[in-house]
């Protein structure tokens, strides 16, 4: 299966230097929606780690979820003009490895397809 490839159109810098790192059957406990990007949610894992974490991998009901598949919070440095491989999407962001098969999510805005 041949996966789309994209171009980054516009830097994007992470600004966590960490990862919520979990497996499908994690608990989490699940703060504020993020106001700008919805379908977003501060999470809370059971090590204490903070992310955003996408409703599409979590069951929600009240403050508790549990992860519905496996997941890495971890974003991506990419400078514009860098080649990424798209492995999936979830509000607004690409799951994606880089030209050096680095892991991360990268906004779907800094992004066109090629």
């Amino acid at each position: 299966m041949k996966r789309p490839k994209y171009g980054v159109a516009k830097e994007h810098k992470t600004p966590f230097p960490y990862a919520m790192i979990a497996i499908e059957g994690d608990d989490v406990i699940v703060g504020k929606e993020d106001p700008e990007m919805h379908g977003w949610y501060w999470c809370k894992d059971k090590n204490d780690v903070e992310a955003w974490v996408p409703a599409s991998h979590i069951s929600i009901k009240d403050s508790k979820g549990i992860f519905t598949q496996d997941y890495n919070s971890i974003e991506l440095d990419a400078k514009e003009g860098d080649v990424i491989q798209y492995l999936g999407e979830s509000s607004g962001w690409v799951e994606c490895l880089d030209g050096k098969w680095k892991y991360g999510w990268i906004p779907k805005d800094k992004l066109v397809c090629i």
